[in-house]
């Protein structure tokens, strides 16, 4: 039976009636052990008025009251199989129900059939709604417990964040000191010609210097990030003169790796576009210094775009060792390396060289801080048949400076971009 159909005044009061006076033979159908009958038939008698009322008046609240109290005296983690033994019991009791009517129905003078079918309706019910309440009350615990764990996870992650900018900034105060004074001591050597056999020695202290310094100014450019203080200065700028710069850069550091690096200008983009020259250089040099990174000796990296409806798109394609779909969305993450990073070369151009994770996830805010995105596609890591893998650069094309000159996180926009990426 549901609430909102009324109940026959006749069989059903009688059978509820019935069911009251026969509490104990349900009772010892239940149980064996006398001493908990008296709380069983208890809660059974609560149960049966709450059916009488519910039905009477069309409304559950009686009957979800009684099941309420059931569950109430259980924890929301144990809920699920609570809610499975409880819906067990209830068939106990409805089990125990119809075997009493079959054993005394001719004292109802109604067909046991369609009293039991009855019960069955009542009892079906019940369970309806012990399921509903229960797993309600796991879902409001689950949802909670998820919202407590994601301000803890934000909290770690601004913890993170501020311990890169602070260790970033304290990694500068020694290593200017070191800068400095390499410096001196390469004048120095410079003056003095019995000194000149140490210059490799200065030469190799200036190139670990320049290379820590390149990451600690990554580890503050990502925390920049990270705490949406990226702040941006538009200016106009040629789009395929930039690329061009960046393109000639690349091929100096990659000269001795024997790579092919293409670059087509852009057609229909020759007028003055809006955006920061020196930000959209290091997002497209971070992207095409990973290509190159992933890209084996004899390979070819190719740089070319096309215009649309008030973005420009810039691909850069590689013949790569490719990425496997499942590692995919982790590329863009801060500190993530694919592979076994002991096996990484040392150099950041080198093959499957070194780095600290930073380069994808540092163009990823700079595009987004434009109002563009990023993404990839790949067929699959393999390191024999280099599939590939094609990285997409979306810039938003502003005819003269964007409002406030900053850093534009618009969730809306990114949302608009990722549709435009996935169609």
């Amino acid at each position: 039976m549901s609430v909102g159909k009324p109940m026959n005044s006749l069989d059903e009061k009688k059978l509820l009636e019935f069911l009251r006076e026969y509490l104990p033979q349900i009772t010892e159908h239940l149980t064996k052990t006398s001493g908990i009958r008296p709380s069983l038939e208890k809660q059974l008698l609560s149960l049966f008025d709450a059916f009488e009322k519910s039905f009477l008046t069309n409304d559950p609240v009686h009957v979800d009251q009684i099941l309420e109290n059931w569950i109430g005296q259980y924890t929301e983690a144990e809920m699920p199989q609570i809610v499975l033994d409880l819906t067990s019991w209830l068939r106990s009791i409805e089990t125990a129900c119809i075997a009493v009517i079959r054993e005394y129905s001719s004292e109802l003078g109604v067909g046991d059939k369609n009293l039991s079918f009855t019960t069955s309706e009542w009892f079906f019910y019940a369970q309806e709604r012990l399921i509903r309440l229960g797993f309600r009350k796991y879902i409001d615990q689950q949802t909670k417990a998820a919202t407590e764990i994601q301000a803890m996870l934000e909290k770690l992650d601004r913890s993170k964040s501020n311990f890169i900018s602070i260790a970033a900034h304290e990694l500068k105060t020694p290593l200017t000191i070191i800068e400095g004074y390499s410096m001196m001591l390469n004048d120095l050597l410079t003056e003095n010609d019995h000194l000149r056999l140490y210059s490799p020695y200065i030469e190799g202290i200036q190139k670990g210097t320049e290379r820590l310094k390149q990451t600690i100014q990554d580890m503050i450019d990502v925390s920049l990030i990270d705490s949406r203080m990226l702040l941006l200065t538009f200016q106009p700028c040629l789009l395929n003169r930039l690329i061009e710069t960046v393109v000639k850069e690349m091929k100096k550091k990659s000269a001795d790796r024997n790579l092919l690096i293409q670059w087509r200008p852009i057609s229909g983009i020759n007028e003055m576009i809006y955006l920061d020259e020196v930000r959209l250089a290091q997002a497209l040099r971070n992207v095409i210094e990973n290509a190159i990174k992933y890209t084996p000796d004899g390979g070819r990296v190719s740089i070319y775009g096309r215009k649309l409806s008030g973005f420009i798109e810039i691909l850069v394609e590689d013949t790569g060792i490719g990425v496997d779909p499942e590692d995919q969305p982790f590329i863009f993450e801060k500190f993530s390396q694919l592979g076994q990073v002991l096996l990484h070369s040392t150099g950041k151009s080198k093959f499957k060289g070194g780095g600290a994770g930073l380069g994808l996830p540092i163009a990823k805010g700079i595009l987004e801080a434009h109002g563009g995105t990023i993404w990839m596609e790949s067929e699959g890591y393999d390191e024999v048949r280099c599939p590939g893998s094609i990285f997409h650069l979306m810039i938003p094309i502003y005819t003269e400076p964007p409002k406030a000159s900053a850093q534009i996180f618009s969730a809306q926009q990114t949302r608009n971009n990722q549709s435009l990426a996935n169609g």
